[in-house]
């Protein structure tokens, strides 16, 4: 018989295609999430937090994104919570989940617990870096505020400038310095090869 976190991370593997936002980039953000969470010695719900990271975007996939509340984390969370007591999930835990991803986009108030805190963070960092820069590229047509290449570059800047303001542990601000350093390569290179951007 499946476990809880098997079933939920069936389900997104199966529904999560998307290239932004889907089944890899919960994946990356629950690795980054554990790791700072070894980083700060801080203990956590394995549970909760694997949860809370397959499910944070949920409501961003096709097959519920029509359905619920226009705000994504909002609808991600309506979602999370149907899901989780269709599995008979634990109450309180399913608040907990629902806390997490209610509150995980970067600049969003905090939630309540440390799984919410490590998922907040963990979500940002996946916009830094080559992988940041790999994702907002991913994001041209599919996302109205990038609709060309000019303007995901523009995007990754502001990402870049925007996101460590959001970090609450001084792990995350250290992998956000490191992360800055590839996006700077990148973004120089690409002003070298195209006149500062003027034959993008």
């Amino acid at each position: 018989m499946r476990s809880r976190v098997e079933e939920v991370e069936s389900l997104v593997a199966r529904v999560g295609a998307h290239p932004v936002w889907g089944y890899a980039h919960c994946q990356r953000v629950h690795e980054l999430a554990k790791a700072l969470a070894e980083d700060e010695r801080m203990a956590y719900d394995p549970e909760i937090l694997h949860i809370s990271a397959l499910l944070h975007d949920i409501g961003l996939y096709k097959a519920y994104n029509l359905r619920e509340a226009p705000d994504h984390a909002q609808r991600s969370a309506t979602v999370a919570e149907r899901i989780l007591r269709d599995l008979d999930f634990p109450l309180e835990a399913t608040r907990m989940v629902a806390d997490a991803v209610v509150h995980h986009p970067p600049g969003a108030s905090h939630g309540r617990t440390r799984e919410a805190a490590l998922l907040k963070d963990a979500v940002a960092l996946d916009y830094l870096g080559a992988i940041g820069v790999g994702r907002v590229l991913a994001m041209i047509g599919l996302e109205e505020e990038v609709p060309d290449l000019p303007a995901a570059v523009s995007h990754a800047e502001s990402l870049h400038r925007s996101i460590p303001g959001f970090l609450i542990f001084e792990s995350s601000a250290h992998i956000a310095r490191e992360r800055a350093v590839q996006t700077n390569s990148f973004l120089d290179d690409l002003k070298s090869a195209t006149a500062n951007l003027e034959l993008l």
